[in-house]
């Protein structure tokens, strides 16, 4: 059945003068919307009932006459006429509890606060307690906002300065000022500390300023940007396990230290991922023998 005060037009949705065609219609539409097989709320099949239900009664031209004698009998009820405004209708309970309690008056409220005093009580908690609590919570509440929103907005503008820094240092990679590159790329990753690309390019640089420095005889010099380009090149390597300029690069450092069989540990991961590039094939060999050497 339809909900109290609904009438079979209002649940297809038409005009009490609505025509035959008009009314299936409205129901074509509503059934393809409500039919149980399509529409997937648990109260489907109920309201599919009631849509072809009032569609049964009102398609049938007698069904739908007396259908209509009932809703005019509703309609001169003093129920009816509230119900559409022809005049204010008032239920019999109602008057009869403003009746029985016509006598009755609220206490005033003192406090202003919704309450009479026998309801107001008083808190158990301190007075100083419960600011404690309040600033705690005005303190947390800060710390979340913070969380939520201060803190990703500096985060952005740190990753924007690292990345800043970082292409600084490939221009200067491309001049060959290793050195200027070495600062700018540690900037970045002193700024945003997990910016593995920001190693990798540290690495890197450190191991081209070392050969220079070796190529000039200075050994002991060339032996700490090695071992730094070792440090950062590991740390950039979980994010780049198959770059072969970071695992050559690896195991040049850590031959140039003197540890061949870690060197040749990258080599191999080197030859996995080309196993046609011949120099890696060729520092591998040598690699091999000066471990079986020492």
């Amino acid at each position: 059945m339809p909900e109290p005060g609904e009438s079979y037009y209002e649940v297809l949705n038409v005009k009490r003068d609505a025509s035959p065609e008009d009314i299936t219609a409205s129901y074509r539409k509503l059934a393809k919307v409500l039919h149980p097989d399509v529409c997937g709320s648990p109260e489907a099949e109920e309201l599919f009932k009631v849509v072809n239900e009032a569609y049964q009664v009102l398609k049938d031209p007698k069904k739908r006459e007396a259908y209509d004698l009932s809703l005019l009998e509703a309609d001169e009820s003093d129920y009816g006429r509230y119900y559409t405004g022809d005049r204010r209708y008032r239920d019999p309970r109602t008057w009869y509890y403003s009746h029985i309690h016509q006598s009755y008056r609220p206490p005033k409220d003192p406090y202003g606060t919704g309450y009479t005093k026998s309801e107001v009580k008083k808190s158990n908690i301190p007075r100083i307690l419960q600011v404690v609590l309040f600033y705690v919570t005005l303190f947390m509440a800060i710390i979340i906002l913070v969380q939520l929103f201060v803190m990703p907005w500096m985060g952005g503008l740190t990753a924007r300065d690292a990345r800043s820094m970082f292409e600084e240092g490939n221009r200067w990679m491309n001049e060959e000022e290793y050195q200027k590159a070495i600062e700018s790329f540690g900037n970045a990753v002193e700024k945003l500390p997990g910016f593995a690309e920001g190693w990798r390019a540290k690495g890197l640089a450190e191991l081209k300023k070392a050969d220079e420095l070796a190529e000039r005889g200075m050994n002991s010099q060339a032996e700490l940007y090695y071992r730094s380009a070792e440090k950062s090149l590991e740390t950039a390597y979980p994010s780049f396990q198959e770059d072969i300029p970071l695992l050559l690069g690896l195991s040049y450092s850590l031959q140039a230290l003197d540890k061949p069989e870690e060197a040749v540990y990258y080599l191999k991961k080197a030859q996995d991922v080309e196993p046609e590039n011949s120099e890696i094939r060729i520092n591998l060999d040598k690699a091999i023998r000066r471990n079986v050497m020492q």
